[in-house]
This record gives C-alpha cells, structure tokens and sequence, in this order.
C-alpha cells in the first residue's frame, strides 16, 4: 500500500489563500462551533525545556506546545495538530517567537493533506478573531484604534480591524518610539487611513473605540485610567500561563469574553491573577465566550457606556481552521 506525501506549503502560500476576508470568515464559523460544542480539542499540552549545560541562571527555556483539534468545516470533520516552539530569544535573531507547523488530515481518508508554517497561521488567525471580536463587541460607530505594540502582531491585526470597522484614526504607542512611527507611516501609506505615533500609551489609549493590546509584556501595563467608558479591547499579547498586558482593576471593570472556558481557567493569567485578588465576581466574570455572543447564548454589549474585553489565549480550532481555509482553497485553485 502507498500514501501521498502532504505537500508542504509556504508562508507565501499561507499568506496569498487566506486574506483578511476569508480569515475573519473561518474564525467566526469556528468560534461559534467551538461554543456549540461542536469541537473536539483537549486543552494544549505545553513542555518547558530545561536550560542548556552551562546556561546562566534564569536564562529563557523554550516552550512545546502540542495541540490537536477536529473542526467542523463545510459539512465535513478536519483533523489537524498545531505544534510549536515559543522561544523569546528568536526576535532577536531575526526569527519569529513561534516556529512549528500545523498538519492538515484528510477527513474523507485521514492521510496527511499538507504542513503549514504555524507561524504565519498563528499571526493571521489571532489577528482575525479579534477582528471577529471587535465585530461582535464594539460600538457600532467606532473610528478610532488604537493599537498599543509594533511588532508582527501589531500589522496583522491592521487589515482585519479596517475590515470590520471603518476606522478613521489609527493611533499606536511602542516602548521603542521609532518602532510606533515606522508602524504609522506603513499604515499610512498601505491604508491610507491617519495614524499617529504616540509618546504614552495613555496618549494612544485616550479617545479609542477599540484598543488592541499586542505586547510581549509579562506585566499589565493598561490600567482602568487608561480606558475609556464604552471602549473595546482584545488582549492578544498574554497568550502564555503568567503573561499579562492588562490591570486587574481593568479586568474587574470590563464585561470579559473568552475563547473557551476551559482554556481559560486553566492558562489566563489575565482573569487568574485578578480572581485571586478577590476582585472578580464569579457570577458575571467572565460573562462568556465569544463563540457564544455569536451564537446568541450569551449576552454581548449591553451598554453604550460599558467596557469589554476579549481575552485571546488561541486555541487549536482556530490554527486547524485557518489551516483548512488554506488547504481547500489551494485545492480549489482560488
């Protein structure tokens, strides 16, 4: 007996057949489902590597995450498995953080269909469910964005915001001013939408609709004075067990949505940390996962003036989604 090799598609390939509207697309499906339980996925087993020989105390370890899901897609049921090394040392090499791959099985056969980068499929799928989520919890009206970081996060997240919300203003704030000015003059120039470098974050945050928190911090840094009544944020940097970009004050404040549940009690240092304060109600934080506001179980904004805060963990429907998106447009030639 003989089996096919998967084919192996690059970033290139990733890129060209999952754009912004097909993206967002395919995030909203899987949430949803993710929500209706209509997926199979354990939460993500994660291994730390123990530090080289000789390495000094304190030096970073890598992570290994390994997570599998099945997906509900176009009537069929996809197999896929993300696996992915975090290593935080890599940015400086000129490498990505995340590095690994997502593998793509048939549902008719089960033989493997492609590998894909899962470094561009991380980007462009977190990217798009915050897109979903500011779709879902925004004010309708909202024209102005701020985006606080300037690195790969921060640029994919561009496209797919514009896509939701007719934004007027982009502001962005960066520990490294350059970096915020060099993001503003691309968007600029690729969107043609006004952007401004800020000098602090409280500048940036001051007036935005929606605020999108794209950092690497490992402690909050926006606060509840920060963040204006009725703004929208997603907090997509605190993707790892003790990372954190916003404050506990800011978190009890805001009516909270997750990816899924489990996920999040068991690795959301964003809701973990502030429930141990004391400073969380059990009976309405969180409210919800998104994939519920979407299916309309669950409540989403339900004030003009109230705060919401999407929580963006990642989960493996979402890289086995965004992964088949791109397999099935291939396949089709589109």
């Amino acid at each position: 007996m003989r089996s096919e090799a998967p084919e192996l598609l690059s970033e290139q390939q990733v890129r060209e057949h999952l754009p912004p509207a097909t993206a967002v697309a395919a995030m909203r499906e899987v949430m949803t489902a993710v929500s209706a339980g209509e997926v199979v996925q354990p939460v993500r087993t994660v291994l730390r590597s123990a530090p080289a020989p000789g390495a000094a105390a304190g030096a970073p370890a890598a992570l290994f995450g390994s997570m599998p899901a099945q997906v509900p897609v176009a009537g069929e049921r996809w197999f896929g498995i993300k696996s992915v090394v975090v290593n935080k040392e890599n940015p400086r090499r000129g490498l990505p953080s995340h590095v690994g791959t997502v593998t793509v099985f048939s549902p008719d056969t089960g033989l493997p269909l492609a590998v894909l980068p899962a470094s561009v499929i991380t980007e462009l799928r977190t990217a798009a469910v915050s897109a979903v989520a500011t779709d879902a919890l925004a004010a309708p009206d909202a024209c102005v964005l701020a985006v606080l970081g300037a690195g790969d996060q921060a640029y994919a997240h561009l496209a797919p915001q514009l896509a939701v919300r007719p934004f007027e203003r982009i502001t962005v704030w960066n520990r490294t001013p350059e970096k915020a000015a060099a993001f503003a003059r691309w968007a600029e120039n690729t969107f043609g939408v006004e952007a401004i470098p800020c000098a602090s974050l409280h500048e940036a945050t001051r007036g935005a609709q929606v605020i999108c928190t794209t950092t690497a911090s490992s402690t909050p840094l926006l606060d509840r004075a920060a963040v204006d009544a009725g703004a929208h944020i997603n907090a997509v940097g605190a993707c790892q067990p003790g990372a954190r970009e916003l404050s506990s004050e800011l978190v009890a404040a805001a009516a909270v949505f997750l990816d899924e549940r489990a996920a999040a009690m068991a690795e959301a240092s964003e809701l973990l940390e502030p429930g141990k304060e004391g400073l969380l109600d059990p009976a309405r934080h969180p409210r919800g996962e998104l994939g519920a506001v979407l299916g309309g179980t669950v409540a989403g904004r339900t004030s003009g003036d109230e705060i919401t805060a999407y929580l963006s963990l990642g989960l493996a429907a979402q890289d086995v989604a965004a992964a088949v998106a791109v397999v099935r447009s291939v396949a089709a030639g589109t």
